[in-house]
């Protein structure tokens, strides 16, 4: 059991601790099927990871990947409601499990528009916010 950083990598490096796997093959395959399925491409994740693009100005297609991959990792449910027991559950062993439960306390509660935008708003949270928990 352990963390990926796809979601970083991914994603402009917004967070980690929300996508697990049980390996890296399937992680990958979860990874690409969000992607396709969204539309998201190579250039849309330099633009995002090299802060080209405002928070504000993010597409929809980014947000609902994020959703994807929160879902595909057990974290979120379709409506978007963070599965807080399931990480915990998930993290308790951890090394940063502290740190991860902080940034689920701090970031959790956050609410989107829709389930995607929700998803995407977490996830910016714990880019903003987890640093300060390490």
């Amino acid at each position: 059991m352990r963390t990926t950083l796809a979601l970083t990598l991914l994603l402009g490096c917004l967070t980690a601790n929300f996508v697990r796997a049980i390996d890296d093959k399937n992680t990958a395959a979860i990874v690409k099927k969000c992607l396709t399925d969204f539309g998201v491409t190579e250039q849309d994740i330099m633009d995002l990871k090299e802060d080209k693009v405002k928070p504000e100005d993010v597409k929809d297609n980014i947000k609902c990947t994020a959703q994807c991959l929160m879902v595909a990792g057990g974290y979120m449910d379709a409506n978007g409601n963070l599965l807080t027991d399931k990480i915990k559950e998930q993290y308790a062993n951890h090394p940063k499990k502290d740190t991860i439960y902080k940034v689920v306390e701090v970031c959790g509660g956050e609410k989107g528009v829709n389930a995607c935008d929700t998803a995407y708003q977490i996830v910016s949270c714990a880019k903003t916010n987890g640093h300060a928990f390490q």
